[in-house]
């Protein structure tokens, strides 16, 4: 096998091949974590790197032909040979005994999106530097945020801080995909805007909000709880019913959230 054997289609692979992207996903460490998991690592791109930091490492991934060449790195015993969709963080976390961990990621573009879903709803993971499509990426974070905020971007900012570390072109993969990428570095909030224990009611409350985010909020809830608990959610959240959802900032969509759930009880 050479430095990079045949991509794995199924397994969305492509080869970050950059030394400058590699080094800005991996420094610096944070400095509050105790631990370091790395999904879908493939050839040990940036698990070096991550094991020169000397805090236990762990690595998720489902590609066999990998294993020996990961094995060296960071240990048979650390790598789990599982899909990240499917793999029991409490079990795990139970066994490690962590409570700060860094995640770390060139994430498969096509479950990019359900994985951040799931990663934000576990506390222990702290620090998240991810690769993503940019053209996701630019939905959880957006250069311009006028009129750009949908229910990804809310989810993410619930929980996270959330920063611009890396554009990587196609060139700096091997084999190049067909789409720019983009990396972000998001850090859990100390204090949530969402108490995580609500993120899926906020979940639900945001999808229909911003499942045609171009129409006027007005309209859109009025088609989801009705005309008058739609009137009193706007006004007990202070929001102008003809704003476009996707015109809304950050702080109207909180107030609409806690609106909705002060009228249900």
């Amino acid at each position: 096998m050479g430095r990079f054997p045949e991509a794995n289609k199924s397994f969305g692979q492509h080869f970050l091949n950059s030394p400058s992207v590699i080094g800005k996903i991996t420094s610096p460490v944070p400095a509050d974590i105790d631990g370091i998991v790395e999904i879908g690592p493939g050839p040990a791109v940036l698990t070096p790197h991550l094991a020169a930091y000397g805090k236990p490492l762990f690595v998720i991934e489902m590609d066999e032909r990998f294993v020996e060449i990961l094995a060296p790195v960071v240990g048979r015993e650390k790598i789990y040979r599982q899909d990240a969709l499917e793999f029991n963080w409490s079990d795990f976390l139970a066994q490690q005994g962590l409570r700060s961990i860094w995640l770390v990621s060139n994430l498969p573009y096509n479950v990019s999106v359900p994985l951040t879903l799931s990663f934000l709803r576990i506390p222990e993971i702290t620090h998240m530097t991810l690769m993503y499509q940019k053209e996701v990426a630019q939905k959880i974070l957006p250069n311009d945020p006028r009129n750009a905020m949908g229910s990804l971007h809310v989810m993410c900012l619930s929980q996270f801080e959330l920063k611009h570390v890396v554009y990587a072109p196609p060139g700096a993969f091997v084999p190049p995909p067909k789409v720019d990428s983009q990396v972000l570095g998001l850090k859990r909030r100390a204090t949530p805007l969402v108490p995580l224990e609500s993120i899926d009611e906020f979940e639900a409350f945001l999808r229909p909000v911003f499942g045609q985010r171009r129409k006027q909020l007005g309209g859109l809830l009025k088609s989801q709880v009705g005309a008058e608990k739609a009137q009193r959610i706007l006004a007990s959240a202070g929001v102008n019913p003809q704003v476009r959802a996707e015109a809304l900032t950050l702080e109207q969509v909180l107030a609409l959230f806690e609106a909705s759930l002060d009228d249900s009880e």
